[in-house]
């Protein structure tokens, strides 16, 4: 499965704007515009006045200062006299910040191989383009924070492509049931089981759990950015936002008790099955 033009046209949006991949929900919905009618650049300038992107591009830059950062963020370097004069004309000209990165952004891609900037750009677009396609393809979102932990380590180098995309692939789980069957089963590895706002009422039994398989039922999964992708060991580590581990071999469930506020473990032994309502209320099955 590949993504469609208008797909790429937002994770590259994504990109200049958010230095990271897109969400599959933040992608689903400008899509969604995009595909509605609503013009790219009208896109452009919104998803550009957002907060966010204005903690990282603030209204007070002087021009000169944004475009420095748009060549650091973007291209990995500082920017050259004459591509530095370029682009503030047209900021000078009246031309909406937003537009004038996505213009950047397209000028280094089509730009001559072995440009300094050109490899930078590339890497971090096919890795964008790569994580919003397994997104996609496996039904889920990886949020905000580890989007940008993953894009951190992807420069020119092809070698640092090499590993992004396998940190990215491992990053991106697996729905280990279908979507609208009721039962999941773990392998001999370890295993993560996502319940989401709809998943919860599909995946409702879950057998053979194993040592180290996750059980997320965080809806969303990452509330306030953080991510896990291993189990923790010992429940001090584990988050309030509805993340269960499995962390020993002797079944120890680690949950959140919001009522105690503090992490709880339960010892469990001879566990073959859990069971999961839509309001991630476990019964465990011996």
């Amino acid at each position: 499965m590949a993504l469609t033009a208008t797909q790429t046209s937002i994770t590259k949006l994504y990109l200049g704007a958010f230095n990271r991949a897109p969400e599959k929900s933040g992608l689903e919905y400008w899509d969604a515009e995009l595909r509605a009618g609503k013009p790219m650049n009208e896109i452009v300038d919104t998803i550009f006045s957002l907060p966010i992107v204005k903690e990282i591009y603030p209204d007070a830059m002087s021009n000169a200062a944004f475009l420095t950062a748009v060549y650091s963020n973007v291209f990995g370097k500082q920017p050259d006299a004459a591509g530095l004069a370029y682009w503030n004309s047209q900021l000078t000209a009246g031309e909406q910040r937003g537009r004038v990165v996505i213009k950047m952004i397209d000028a280094g891609i089509n730009a001559p191989d072995g440009t300094e900037g050109k490899a930078f750009v590339v890497n971090r677009l096919q890795a964008a383009t790569y994580s919003a396609d397994l997104q996609l393809q496996r039904g889920v979102d990886i949020g905000e924070h580890e989007q940008h932990v993953l894009m951190e380590s992807i420069n020119g180098d092809p070698a640092s492509l090499t590993a992004g995309l396998a940190a990215i692939d491992r990053a991106t789980p697996t729905p280990i049931a279908a979507n609208g069957q009721a039962t999941g089963t773990g392998t001999a590895g370890s295993d993560r089981f996502v319940f989401g706002a709809s998943d919860a009422a599909n995946w409702k039994v879950i057998n053979g759990l194993t040592a180290s398989d996750q059980i997320s039922v965080a809806i969303p999964d990452d509330t306030n950015g953080d991510f896990r992708r291993t189990p923790e060991i010992g429940a001090a580590a584990v988050n309030e936002h509805g993340e269960w581990f499995w962390d020993q071999p002797s079944h120890v469930l680690v949950y959140w008790n919001a009522y105690s506020n503090s992490s709880q473990m339960v010892q469990l032994t001879g566990v073959n099955s859990l069971v999961a309502d839509t309001n991630a209320i476990f019964t465990v099955t011996g």
